[in-house]
């Protein structure tokens, strides 16, 4: 998806969320896979909100910003810690927010939103728009792939990521965004989203804790 050094404009988002469980498969070392909050293994949390090309492709690294570590205290550390955690790390340890850095840095620096309102409106995303019932069901078994997509509106509207094609370890989804780049509707996915779709059996397992 990469396009380095364009002078395109983002007109899009893809909204990347994690399974936790799937991800902490193999990462015995981290803090948070260890001692997970009960959340993380009933629900979807966030990878990230990354600016986007509609016509494919993606700005990445776009000011030399450096992130607030006040913003997310701002915000309110529970929401972003459930939501939006960085389970490498213990909430104390003071690399805890080593996450956050990389999303706004890579990826917040080109939305055209201030820190506040990009991590606030990723938040409110999640919150408004999280974990489809069937999935939470699913914990500890299988579910197939149609079903996922559907309850995420459709084939050509989210894009599943697996490991080995049929572990779930996430889910893209995209959004218009608005005259001031805060994301409005989900639509479909461009072409090379969709392409990024890595769950190639119709059973997928869904990982628990």
């Amino acid at each position: 998806m990469a396009k380095a050094g364009s002078n395109q404009t983002m007109d899009m988002y893809v909204f990347a969320y994690s399974w936790q469980p799937e991800f902490c498969y193999d990462k015995t070392n981290y803090y948070g896979c260890e001692h997970p909050e009960d959340f993380w293994g009933k629900y979807f949390t966030v990878h990230g909100l990354w600016p986007q090309y509609s016509s494919g492709g993606y700005p990445s690294y776009c000011t030399d910003e450096a992130f607030d570590p006040a913003v997310p205290e701002e915000i309110g550390m529970d929401d972003m810690t459930t939501y939006w955690p960085d389970t490498e790390y213990a909430e104390s340890d003071p690399n805890y927010d080593e996450f956050w850095t990389h999303e706004w840095t890579k990826h917040g620096t080109c939305s055209n939103l201030s820190q506040y309102d990009y991590f606030s409106a990723t938040i409110a995303l999640i919150k408004k728009f999280g974990t489809p019932a069937d999935y939470t069901a699913a914990v500890g078994s299988t579910i197939s792939a149609s079903t996922l997509r559907d309850d995420f509106g459709g084939p050509s509207y989210a894009s599943l990521q697996c490991s080995g094609g049929n572990y779930v370890n996430g889910v893209f989804t995209c959004w218009g965004v608005d005259e001031a780049y805060m994301p409005t509707v989900q639509i479909e996915c461009p072409e090379d989203v969709q392409g990024e779709d890595t769950c190639t059996s119709e059973t997928l397992e869904v990982a628990s804790f």
